[in-house]
Order: structure tokens, then sequence, then C-alpha cells
């Protein structure tokens, strides 16, 4: 790991999030050149999405601490290419997400997003998510796996990462520091279909979309299994590349095409 890195912060729940202050300590411990640049209101579910063609406006909230009204990915480029455009980020860390980010849901999660844009401004990205149980309501979540062990487990990424078209993806177990059963390398879970579904909500009319149960079967070496049944930390690279390399190169490039007038 590099010597006192510069190391941005953002997540997707808002700069006032209880996660991003566990990480905000969390960063001090690797370095003392931290700065944050988070979303001034919840943007989770965003995904990568940018704020185009709409003003953005930047607010100091303290030392190093900035508030802009755009999303994780809006954040990072804010961070990268404004404020510390002079000498930027060695690494990205978003997080940490008030709940799991585990399979597909990749796709969609802002805090995923964050790290993947600190991953193409040219950053090591990592995105931090602590689990908890939605079946006991929002308000309740245990930060202290995280808390206690975020700093080791940036730490061991840090200590292997070789590749600069990688980005990972980081869940934290509901459990007691003491009870995780180590850091996994893990790929995530590719469900049998979507996990989100439209239904009706109480008001005549109206619906949600959100995710009332997660598809089955799930594979028991992926990122949901080892979290949830070997209480271990799970660790996910993924690809900034996301070509698929065998197809292309199954037809040699070229697909048939007889072209105008050709018979």
């Amino acid at each position: 790991m590099k010597k006192n890195p510069r190391i941005l912060l953002t997540n997707d729940d808002g700069v006032d999030a209880p996660g991003l202050a566990i990480l905000l300590d969390i960063a001090r411990e690797l370095s003392d050149d931290v700065w944050v640049v988070a979303p001034d209101a919840n943007q989770s579910g965003t995904g990568h999405r940018f704020t185009l063609g709409y003003e953005v406006e930047l607010d100091q909230r303290g030392e190093r601490i900035y508030a802009l009204n755009g999303t994780p990915a809006d954040c990072v480029v804010a961070g990268m290419t404004h404020l510390l455009k002079d000498r930027r980020p060695d690494i990205v860390l978003s997080g940490i997400n008030r709940g799991q980010n585990l399979g597909d849901i990749v796709h969609c999660s802002g805090t995923a997003a964050g790290a993947r844009e600190g991953a193409l401004q040219g950053a090591i990205g990592i995105a931090l998510s602590q689990s908890m149980d939605y079946d006991h309501g929002r308000d309740e979540i245990d930060w202290a796996c995280a808390a206690a062990l975020g700093a080791q487990a940036i730490r061991a990424i840090l200590d292997v990462f070789d590749n600069s078209d990688t980005y990972f993806n980081v869940n934290f177990p509901i459990s007691a520091p003491e009870d995780i059963t180590g850091i996994r390398l893990v790929p995530h879970q590719r469900f049998a279909r979507s996990p989100f579904e439209l239904y009706a909500s109480d008001n005549p009319g109206k619906h949600f979309v959100t995710i009332l149960q997660t598809p089955k079967p799930l594979d028991a070496d992926a990122d949901f299994h080892i979290l949830h049944e070997d209480n271990a930390i799970t660790v996910t690279p993924l690809m900034l590349q996301q070509t698929d390399m065998d197809f292309v190169n199954r037809f040699g490039g070229r697909l048939p095409f007889e072209g105008p007038g050709r018979t």
C-alpha cells in the first residue's frame, strides 16, 4: 500500500449518513489526506447516473468535506477533476452503505457506481456496505463489523491490487467482529432473473419498484451465500471492461454480412 495515499470518499446515502462518518474514521487510519464529496441527499439506487444538462453546486460542510446536489458518480467527478485535479486521489472509497449490495444489485447500486467511477478516473475504487436484516426495519443496523474491520479489509485489497481495470465490492456480515470467519474473494451472485418487481402501494393506482424476495437458487460459492451463511466479509473484484471477449473471439470479431447489392 502506498504511504499516506490521497483518499476520496463518497456514498449514496448522503453526506450526513452514519456510514460515511464511519468510513471517514476508517480512511483516517490509512492516511491523513482524506477528502469527502458526497450527495447532499439520499441517492440510493441511482446507479451510475450523471446529472447531465443541469447545474450542480458544491457546498463545503467542513474541512475537506463537501456536499453536491448530485449522484455518487457526479461526486467522484467533482472530487477527481475539480477539487483535487492538481493531485488526483489514489483511492476512492464509497460507502459505507446502509445495507448489503450483493448479486446483480451491483448494477443499480450508487455505492458501487462511486467506486466504479473512481476506477474509471484512474484511482483504486472500493465500495463498502454493512449488511442489515431488512425484516426488522430500516432503522436497526449494527455498524460494529464494518467499523472494526473496514481498515483491515481495505488494506488487504490494496496489498494485492495489481490491475487498474478492476474495482471492488465489499460487504460486511451482520455479526460481531470477533465472529467473522475471514475475508473471501467471491463472484457476485447472478440471479435467474432480476430481483426487482412492481407491486401496488396502499394508494389506489400507485406502485413501488422494489425487491420483494431474493430469486433462488443461490450459488454456494457466490457473495450472497458466503456473506450470510459462512459469516465472512465478501470481496468481489469487478471489471471495467465489460466486453464478452469469448463471444467476440468465437466469431473472429465478425458476424455474417452480405452488404447492399450482394447475393
